[in-house]
């Protein structure tokens, strides 16, 4: 499916711009830029969630090639041997090198010390998709079974999702009540973004008529454009607050399927060729940043106080992201031609 690759490419873009925008976290309205990357946060926020609807869309009917057991073979060897290796090396790194965002820096070495960081997401933050894409794995072969007979039922896992973790929260503020959802929630239906994995399978599936699409493009770049206009106004006003980014997300999705779809005499060999180096770009780009800080500015996150003046530099928002997507992407599409390496980057 060409949008799939589509969408895996644009995805790790967005990921490679919202992790050169983290001024928007911790710089302040001081900093010149800082208003520019609050809007880029906004712009490019669904970057991993993409990614998870790009799963849903194709692993959902699983069923349909091979049974679970060659399903959980095929996707933990996919994803929990670069997990663990990634995880190894980023715990060895840290002790010597400081990058950002993602990785800790590590003081205390030692076995037992990695064990408790690896469990806790507390080696490269950024791997918090790991745990999340491995959860919504093991729980693959239960929704499964709905996706011939029973697709209004997980439509309605979609609605369950969206209302407990954006809908119930963005009213919460709205009215200043704090409402405890971990009370109320829906374990196995409201955790580890699995309202994105199963609507991507949905989206795929045509389930949704063209008026439906129609009014999701147009709700969720509302969502996006009152989230812009929440940072253009300083966060003043509660109503403009705490939206979500699953319609502005789900908006986007299908507004880029129905292009790529409908743009077949374009030539998608590229995109092909790009999306298989997106996983690795996702794990490597930490690294890289660092280096490409250390060389265009002579500073690293090891000094804060500096590296804060780095954050708010155009070269560092705007160019860094794409000068990194292609150092890494090319020669990775050539690397992975050896079995080594694709074992440890998918």
């Amino acid at each position: 499916m060409n949008y799939i690759d589509v969408l895996n490419c644009i995805a790790i873009i967005f990921v490679l711009l919202l992790h050169s925008s983290q001024l928007a976290h911790f710089g302040t309205s001081k900093d010149s830029n800082f208003a520019v990357t609050e809007i880029i946060q906004c712009l490019f926020i669904p970057a991993v969630y993409i990614f998870f609807m790009n799963s849903g869309a194709t692993l959902l009917d699983y069923r349909d090639k091979y049974g679970t057991k060659e399903f959980y073979k095929k996707r933990f060897k996919r994803v929990l041997i670069p997990f663990i290796f990634w995880s190894i090396f980023y715990y060895l790194l840290n002790s010597r090198f400081h990058s950002f965002p993602g990785p800790i820096f590590q003081e205390n070495v030692g076995i037992k010390n990695f064990l408790e960081q690896f469990l806790n997401n507390n080696i490269n933050n950024l791997f918090w998709f790991f745990y999340s894409i491995i959860a919504l794995y093991l729980v693959t072969p239960i929704f499964s079974v709905l996706v011939k007979k029973h697709r209004n039922v997980l439509f309605g896992v979609v609605v369950v999702y969206f209302v407990f973790t954006d809908l119930i929260t963005y009213l919460g503020k709205l009215i200043n009540i704090n409402f405890l959802t971990k009370y109320i929630d829906q374990p196995l239906l409201t955790s580890s973004y699995l309202g994105y994995f199963v609507i991507g399978y949905l989206i795929k599936e045509n389930y949704f008529n063209r008026k439906s699409e129609n009014i999701l493009i147009i709700v969720g770049f509302a969502c996006l454009l009152l989230n812009i206009l929440n940072v253009l106004t300083g966060l003043k006003y509660s109503f403009l607050g705490n939206i979500g980014p699953f319609l502005y997300s789900v908006g986007l999705y299908i507004l880029i399927k129905r292009f790529v779809n409908h743009h077949t005499n374009y030539n998608y060999k590229i995109a092909q060729w790009l999306s298989g180096s997106s996983l690795g770009i996702y794990i490597l780009h930490p690294i890289f940043y660092a280096i490409f800080d250390k060389v265009v500015y002579k500073t690293s996150a090891g000094n804060w106080k500096e590296y804060l003046i780095t954050l708010n530099s155009p070269l560092h928002i705007f160019l860094m992201p794409f000068v990194v997507y292609i150092i890494i992407a090319i020669p990775l599409h050539y690397l992975k031609k050896s079995k080594l390496i694709k074992t440890i980057i998918p």
